[in-house]
């Protein structure tokens, strides 16, 4: 006589197993296919049965009557929480990447992210993308000046972890080039080793207890790097191999349906601070259709894993594609990444102050 954790570990069972003929397939799955899979003492009719009790549980659902079904959130949400396993990438693949993620740490950071996401991308087969800081959120090393014309510079900022902002600055009043070289000098000398969030305040405490000959000094100082820090945003995004998406039997049926995933992430306010707030708590975050709360981009998912520098989350990887994605393979791929990116940050740090 079957006992009800028999029958609960039938029913994972068989739940498990559409999942991955479905994640294969994208189509409805039936329970012929499903008995072959399973190789059991299990009729398709036992199946059929146990998939009906499936979808009246929330799990399954039928697309269309007398097709075969497909999981719904719920049910990819109990397979990553209850089912599945985890999964660690071969020696041999994550050898591969280490390599090739060392080759990469000669870039600068903005090149180097952009590679991090077309590799993700090229590995998961689907969207890919990075969410990095900028110097807003590092200790510059090195602030530059740059005349172009008496009325415009270039400021540089060049941070830790490679990384490096550049802004063009309007100045009313015309600077020559004695002039740019002695505020350099001056921002170097003062605000190199302050966190960026400091300068502001550090500049303007100065502009009170100053003398008249460093009074403009100063000025112009503050007002260059308020234009700067005004225009210099607060995380970069990268993202690589959205053409996966188009190639995606979902976005096959409805190509709109594409489109308006592209509408959210072209919008900072709405999918970017969604992952920001996944970044704000500890480990991989998987978001599965409606999770998102997004209208209009229920048939899709991200995987995301942060990548941490002194301990901190800095930032993060993931992977954009439909919610019929390998989450297995997805999440050990990202989680891997994450750590060598963490590593380049770490090296980075150690080569600019070696």
């Amino acid at each position: 006589m079957m006992t009800v954790s028999d029958f609960e570990q039938r029913r994972n069972d068989i739940l498990e197993a559409v999942i991955e003929v479905y994640v294969t397939t994208a189509s409805p799955v039936g329970s012929e296919l499903i008995s072959r899979k399973l190789r059991e003492n299990l009729s398709p009719a036992t199946i059929r049965n146990i998939m009906a009790e499936l979808e009246e549980a929330g799990f399954l659902e039928q697309p269309h009557t007398s097709a075969g079904r497909v999981p719904t959130d719920r049910g990819y949400r109990y397979y990553i929480t209850s089912l599945m396993e985890a999964m660690r990438l071969s020696a041999e693949e994550s050898g591969r990447l280490g390599e090739a993620i060392q080759v990469l740490q000669q870039l600068e950071a903005e090149a180097y992210f952009h590679r991090v996401s077309d590799m993700l991308s090229k590995l998961s087969g689907q969207a890919a993308f990075v969410i990095a800081p900028t110097v807003k959120h590092t200790t510059v090393r090195q602030i530059e000046l740059v005349p172009v014309g008496t009325h415009r510079l270039l400021c540089v900022l060049v941070g830790q972890e490679a990384l490096v902002a550049s802004h063009m600055v309007e100045v009313h009043e015309p600077l020559n080039r004695d002039e740019v070289g002695a505020v350099a000098h001056f921002l170097n000398a003062e605000l190199v080793g302050l966190p960026t969030q400091e300068w502001l305040s550090s500049l303007e405490r100065r502009l009170l207890a100053v003398n008249d000959s460093l009074y403009y000094l100063v000025k112009r100082s503050l007002y260059i790097l308020q234009v700067v820090l005004a225009t210099e945003p607060e995380e970069r995004f990268f993202i690589e191999g959205l053409f996966n998406l188009f190639a995606a039997p979902e976005a096959r049926r409805d190509p709109h349906k594409v489109q308006q995933l592209f509408d959210y992430l072209d919008a900072p306010d709405l999918l970017r601070e969604l992952i920001r707030q996944d970044l704000a708590r500890e480990g991989t975050r998987v978001r599965i259709g409606q999770e998102l709360g997004l209208s209009g981009v229920e048939d899709w998912s991200y995987v995301l894993s942060p990548f941490r520098h002194h301990q901190a989350v800095v930032g993060g990887i993931g992977v954009l594609g439909p919610k019929r994605m390998d989450y297995r393979r997805t999440r050990a791929l990202t989680e891997h990444m994450a750590q060598l990116v963490s590593l380049t940050m770490a090296r980075w740090e150690a080569g600019a102050e070696a």
